[in-house]
């Protein structure tokens, strides 16, 4: 007996010392942020970039106190290595429609048409209930990114999604010919050039997912 209470003490000890072990610091990116009535700040973003729906934190310094900023009072953020790629990228505030204001980033820029991409996480809960009637709640967040275009001084639509890992596509973003097409029609009505283009030169959802920017190649071209 005194063995178990041993041994059983032994592993809330060393669960103990897991859970309070030394996390690994956060090192927050470099950023400048620029607000509507002209401040410029010099600091770090103290949020990642998939989380910024409503809300940024940002803080002057690497390990300071961070202050919140609402989206919509932000004219831009410029971020280092934003997307791990080691590169800088500007977020400015999309608010033609001001039910629905958002942070992207150009990725395109032709002739007649302008890219976005908007970060997000798409909230991937699941609940279940044990044998014993318990519910249990878990919540994964997957990151991910919606692409915009605007033609000209236009309104921004909204035409593609995709998750960041690419094992997620290819399961959950399975697309006929068929449905591929009647996506983009309907994502593109207003420039049925696309969807003709699309079909003519036989693209897949899987060469789309690989640069979604190519259907506004596509579109902008068909404008001039």
């Amino acid at each position: 007996m005194k063995k178990l209470l041993f041994i059983i003490f032994l592993m809330v000890f060393s669960f103990a010392i897991t859970a309070n072990a030394k996390k690994p610091k956060v090192v927050w990116p470099k950023a400048v942020l620029t607000l509507k009535d002209g401040t410029v700040l010099n600091g770090y973003l103290q949020n990642d970039i998939h989380f910024m729906k409503k809300n940024i934190y940002f803080s002057e310094t690497q390990n300071g106190k961070d202050v919140k900023y609402k989206i919509v009072d932000i004219k831009s953020l410029e971020v280092d290595n934003a997307l791990q790629d080691g590169k800088k990228r500007i977020f400015i505030l999309i608010d033609d429609d001001p039910k629905f204001p958002f942070l992207a980033t150009e990725v395109f820029k032709g002739k007649h048409v302008t890219g976005y991409m908007e970060p997000f996480a798409f909230d991937n809960s699941t609940h279940s209930r044990s044998f014993t009637g318990i519910w249990t709640n878990i919540t994964v967040y997957l990151d991910c990114r919606a692409y915009h275009y605007m033609v000209d001084s236009g309104k921004h639509v909204y035409y593609w999604m995709l998750f960041e890992d690419k094992k997620i596509n290819s399961k959950r973003e399975k697309y006929s010919q068929k449905k591929l097409l009647k996506k983009i029609k309907d994502k593109f009505k207003d420039y049925p050039a696309v969807a003709e283009e699309v079909e003519k030169r036989g693209l897949t959802a899987e060469q789309i997912h690989e640069d979604p920017t190519i259907l506004l190649e596509i579109l902008d071209k068909s404008l001039q």
